[in-house]
Order: C-alpha cells, then structure tokens, then sequence
C-alpha cells in the first residue's frame, strides 16, 4: 500500500497548486467592477485628485487573491460584530425600518452615497438614543495606531464616512468598533457626529464629480508617501493614459438620477456603454 504513496516533492507540487487555483478563484469570486457612485467611503480620501480619477474611471484597480480575501473578511466580520452588540442587549437594526433595505445616503444628483453598516439602541439607561455603528477590520499595526491616537485623527475617512451617514439619518453618535484581526482584541469608541462636517464633505463631494478638470495634486512629486502607494501615480505623475470608457471622456457630464450625457452625441449614454468607450473618446484632463 505505502508503494504507492506520492514523493513529498510531489505533494508539495500539489499543496502548492491549490493555493494558486484559491487565488485565481478569489479574484474571480471577488474583484469588483468600477463604482457607478462616489462613496461615502472614500470621501474622506487626503488625495481630491485621487477621488477625482476614481470617480472618472481612469483606472480599476486590480488586487491578487490575498488581498482580496482580506477585504472579503472585513465583510464576514460585521455578522459576529452584530452577535456580540446583540448579545449584550442592543437592539441591532440591519435594514432602513422603512423600506427594508439597507440604509443608504444619496446626493450630487444620484453620483455621490453609500451604505451605512446598521443602527442600533444601546441598552445603557443613560445612553437609550438611537447611534450609528460602523465596523472594521485592522492588522496589528492599524489597530495600535487606533488605540493610541483615537479614531478622528487616526482614521479621519473612517469617521467622515460615519458623519455622512449620521447627518441624513439624524444620529448624533456613533459606535465605531474594530478588532485586531491578529488577536481579536476589540476597541469599541463612541463619537459625535459632526453635522458640519458632513456638509462640507458633501460639498466636496460635488466639486469633485461636477469639476471637468482634475483637482490639484497633492504633491509634486511621486515619492511622497500618499504618492507611492496610489493606484492612479502612473497617470497622475507620469502621464499615463486613463483607461477608455465614457467617464473619462471629456464629452461626458454627469447629470441627474445618477445618469450621464454626451456632448459629442448630444444624448443620454446608455449604462450599459459606459464601460466601453467610443472611438470619439478623447481623455478628460
């Protein structure tokens, strides 16, 4: 029987073709196409410049196997985040009570919004009012950055995102809880929630997707530390091409319902051409 075993370099060879086939299968499972909106997200971003090209399509980009599982995780976390909240007492909500859907924010004419991760009553005597909660994940690093500088200054697009929402669904706090996806050690922080802020993102959420220009770069040069690790460097600093679809043609405009019109063709641009592009493309700037 043991004749027929396999060699150990064998087994190796077979061990590690199936941690390639996971890889190619989580890119597959969980790339993700371009954002038809703003998000609420990615507003807080340092970079105007860098939320610009993203809204445009200038560039999707592309992540391997392992990082894409670590985003996935962060998705599969907000399940046991809501057991633990519920079974302490809160009275959790994961759906607008209204619509039965998930709560969501929308503005700049349907381009700019988000969805919040759920909503809740503490069971505090104290502290009955309805709060926002917002979960994430962190590696050892992010998590000891959290711990020491809080989550305003140590995450300022964790807590505009948070702002966003508390602004449209009338919360004046939030419950902003991570875990250290290292040790699982939890930091639960409760904030207000800055109205005033949320305006201003809002705003900013308007120059960007109605400007036909990019907004001024956050540096000069690519070796500053945002820089280095941006997606959009190449086109940004390099002149790079963007990729082609109507988004970043100069041609298109977003317009209301979270539509777009061509200038060249003097129409509506059908969702589903948008990805493609036509051969009158010419790349905004």
């Amino acid at each position: 029987m043991f004749d027929t075993l396999l060699s150990s370099i064998e087994l190796e060879i077979i061990a590690n073709r199936i941690a390639m086939d996971i890889d190619e299968y989580c890119v597959k499972k969980f790339s993700e196409e371009h954002r038809n909106h703003l998000g609420a997200s990615l507003i807080g971003h340092d970079c105007a410049r860098h939320i610009w090209y993203a809204f445009r399509w200038a560039k999707l980009e592309m992540f391997d196997g392992r990082q894409l599982r670590l985003f996935n995780r962060g998705h599969l976390e907000e399940a046991r985040f809501i057991e633990w909240l519920r079974g302490i007492g809160f009275q959790v909500w994961e759906v607008d009570p209204n619509t039965g859907t998930r709560s969501r924010i929308w503005g700049a004419k349907g381009h700019y919004g988000g969805g919040l991760d759920s909503g809740a009553i503490p069971p505090y005597p104290k502290f009955n009012e309805p709060i926002l909660l917002e979960f994430k994940t962190h590696n050892r690093g992010s998590f000891a950055k959290l711990l020491k500088e809080k989550l305003v200054i140590s995450k300022p697009r964790h807590y505009a995102q948070m702002c966003a929402y508390g602004k449209h669904y009338g919360f004046k706090y939030g419950l902003y809880l991570a875990v250290n996806k290292d040790d699982d050690d939890i930091y639960p922080e409760i904030v207000p929630l800055n109205p005033r802020d949320a305006d201003d993102l809002t705003r900013k959420a308007e120059d960007i997707i109605f400007s036909p220009i990019a907004p001024p770069k956050i540096a000069l040069e690519k070796t500053f530390f945002e820089c280095k690790f941006c997606a959009f460097s190449g086109i940004c600093h390099d002149n790079q091409p963007m990729e082609i679809n109507c988004r970043s043609c100069r041609y298109a405009e977003p317009v209301d319902n979270a539509k777009w019109h061509c200038h060249f063709y003097k129409q509506q641009i059908p969702e589903e051409f948008i990805p493609k592009g036509c051969p009158s493309h010419i790349q905004i700037g």
